[in-house]
């Protein structure tokens, strides 16, 4: 035994494993955070990419020193600088430091000056490194293994939770129906989301423009149109999760953008959220035609938030970090041929979101010829949001007119993309009403209103359009500032005689801070639903 852990020893300080553990750790950890998310294919060539890169400065190493020791000390920091770039980047950000330390100038002169320093005392030590070596391979064999708890955590975690926003289900434990419905007297039901598209009313104030034309519509169609209706958050993810849910996120979910696990879990609450298991308890077909959720089945495209997943180690990078924040810059450099190139990317930019919008508005029309089963139709368009790409007839502006756009001209470009929601909105109330059965309710809505900073200060962010059309055209239970969370308990209510209590109108804003689960709240086990907080 004595012989064994002597051969353990002398391998641990003549042997860099830690070149191959530092990557390990970095995937490993990378993945639990988030857990049940990435595939084992997305898994495993990333750490061939990481791999790949370490051998490469390795390399470089070697030709600089001519010593394999060395070589992998200087390896070892300089992947170590590399990786934990953004990790430190988001650190400063968040603590008090001066602005100054903030700036890449700053950052990327300190990251030059420590790779100097290093090689410079690499190169003049006269070390065997050996203590290193033993001190580096402990630690990370270490921290390896400290990551097997955590995914076990996250293993039960998912396996409770199932990796949503919002598990609780308050709304289907609460939903007892006082009589039964049968298939025959249930409606469809068309949700119509269009993102970011506000009331007319905070048009008319914020923009001083005037989009009354589609009020005047719906109401001749029959709509309900609450004219001072305003959203319970000013983020899609936390929206919509919520309106599916018909409840507020649980008091340990912190309203935050800059988390990328609120959108991998509030995604994944808009496919399964009280709403839908409500109707596949009622016998609906339900069908769910957006690229937000990772994971959509009827969703032919890639997602909204996809740069989330490919991007998930590589923006913890410095190169990651270097190319989100100050690539961009490149667009500005006045060359023929970055011109050309801007072109080219702007060009298919529009593209892709025409093809995606298409796609949405086709798949919702073909529902129209199901027969059958009720059904539910879930349908969310990317417009009015940004990127502007549409005049308001829906064509793709040239790419030339769309690279002179700026903030100053973003209210014009909106109410462009405004008006063409509109046209598209009057196409697609006309066309279910005239194709699929009578007993149909359509329900169309913005996820939240037009969203600026200055919309955030004056009100209007939160100012969304929300219309309902009922068959019987009888809109007592609806009133004049409902938000979304209300929105389906009232229709479960109605015609589901679902005994829903509506809860308070709130709207929450959602911050730029980074943590999503508020660490002092108790996260309360599934089985024990709370009561709705009026």
């Amino acid at each position: 035994m004595k012989v064994f852990f002597q051969k353990i020893n002398r391998g641990l300080r003549e042997n860099a494993f830690f070149l191959l553990l530092l990557p390990l750790f970095f995937i490993y950890s990378g993945y639990n955070e988030l857990f049940g998310f990435l595939s084992a294919g997305f898994i495993l060539t990333n750490l061939f990419l990481l791999l790949l890169a370490v051998a490469f400065i390795y390399l470089i190493s070697i030709l600089i020193f001519r010593n394999k020791t060395k070589s992998s000390v200087f390896t070892f920091f300089v992947t170590l600088l590399f990786l934990v770039f953004g990790y430190l980047q988001d650190v400063i950000k968040s603590s008090v430091l001066p602005s100054f330390f903030n700036k890449y100038s700053f950052q990327l002169s300190a990251v030059l000056i420590i790779l100097i320093i290093l090689l410079i005392y690499i190169k003049k030590s006269r070390s065997n490194f050996r203590e290193l070596f033993n001190f580096l391979n402990l630690l990370f064999i270490i921290l390896l293994l400290s990551e097997i708890p955590n995914s076990v955590k996250r293993y039960r975690l998912d396996k409770s939770v199932h990796n949503l926003i919002d598990f609780r289900f308050n709304a289907l434990n609460e939903y007892q129906p006082s009589v039964s419905v049968p298939d025959s007297s249930k409606p469809d039901i068309y949700f119509l989301v269009f993102d970011a598209m506000g009331s007319t009313k905070s048009i008319q104030n914020g923009l001083n423009k005037d989009n009354s034309q589609l009020d005047t519509f719906l109401q001749g169609k029959g709509f309900y149109v609450a004219a001072n209706a305003h959203s319970n958050y000013n983020w899609t993810i936390h929206s919509v999760s919520t309106t599916l849910n018909m409840d507020y996120l649980p008091s340990w979910i912190a309203p935050v953008m800059n988390d990328p696990k609120v959108y991998f879990w509030g995604s994944s609450s808009i496919l399964d959220n009280s709403l839908i298991q409500i109707l596949k308890k009622e016998g609906y077909q339900t069908h769910s035609f957006q690229q937000i959720s990772f994971g959509n089945k009827e969703w032919p495209g890639k997602t909204y938030f996809n740069y989330l997943k490919a991007y998930h180690y590589s923006f913890k990078t410095l190169p990651g970090r270097i190319y989100r924040d100050i690539f961009w810059n490149y667009l500005k450099i006045n060359t023929e041929f970055i011109r050309k190139q801007q072109i080219i990317s702007i060009t298919e930019r529009g593209k892709e979101k025409k093809d995606y919008f298409d796609t949405t508005k086709y798949l919702i029309k073909q529902t129209c010829s199901l027969e059958g089963k009720p059904k539910f139709v879930y349908g969310h368009f990317m417009v009015p949001h940004e990127p502007y790409v549409f005049d308001s007839t829906g064509n793709i502006k040239p790419a030339e007119q769309m690279l002179k756009e700026n903030t100053k001209t973003s209210d014009d470009a909106y109410y462009e993309h405004l008006v063409f929601a509109r046209k598209t909105i009057e196409e697609l109330v006309t066309y279910i009403q005239l194709h699929n059965k009578k007993n149909t309710i359509i329900i169309v809505e913005g996820d939240h209103g037009y969203r600026t900073e200055k919309g955030n200060k004056a009100g209007y962010t939160f100012q969304n359009f929300n219309s309902f059309y009922f068959p019987d055209l009888k809109y007592d239970l609806l009133y004049d500032s409902i938000t979304p969370v209300n929105s389906f308990r009232i229709v479960i209510n109605k015609y589901f005689k679902g005994n829903l209590p509506l809860l308070k109108d709130s709207s929450i804003l959602v911050t730029t801070q980074k943590e999503t689960i508020r660490k002092s709240e108790k996260i309360l086990p599934t089985h024990t639903p709370s009561t709705p907080n009026q």
